[in-house]
């Protein structure tokens, strides 16, 4: 289990990582957008498609490390008045309804990323870019959540509370 679960956590951090990187590079496109046309009237034609992919990897790349820390919004007025058994069997069913709507989302979202590739979808701007490109941080950041999920219920199973 201590396996697993460090390299759940590896794998957690690491899409954390990505996910920062990327929004620094955001960051970057539309500064030299804006820079550019105001400045210099020039625009980079890009900019905006390539922010919206972008948020699109932050939002779901994020997402993991964001349940490993618990930075997620939950009902803390129900959560804190729940003490030993009545935590153990919230968080339990938390994490299940959580882990039964990831494992579909998870399965339906690289159904997509799969029919975007076979059909050969492409942005209708400049770049034509391959949709299943951006597409794919969706399904490889749920399915990061789908494992830290089950990390999380596995060690709610065994007792464990788990910290960030």
């Amino acid at each position: 289990m201590k396996i697993i679960e460090r390299v759940i956590t590896f794998l957690s951090k690491l899409s954390a990582w990505i996910s920062g990187i990327f929004v620094i590079l955001m960051v970057l496109l539309i500064t030299l957008e804006v820079a550019g046309r105001k400045f210099f009237g020039f625009s980079t034609l890009v900019s905006d498609e390539f922010s919206g992919y972008m948020l699109v990897l932050i939002t779901f790349m994020g997402a993991a490390y964001t349940v490993k820390t618990e930075g997620f919004t939950r009902m803390e007025v129900i959560y804190l008045r729940s003490k030993g058994r009545g935590r153990w069997v919230l968080n339990f069913l938390i994490y299940l309804i959580a882990l039964i709507f990831l494992v579909i989302t998870d399965y339906w979202i690289w159904a997509f990323v799969l029919s975007s590739y076979r059909a050969e979808i492409r942005s209708i701007s400049i770049t034509q870019t391959p949709l299943f490109i951006p597409q794919i941080f969706m399904g490889v950041g749920v399915t990061l959540l789908v494992f830290e999920v089950s990390l999380q219920f596995s060690l709610s199973l065994l007792g464990r509370d788990r910290k960030g």
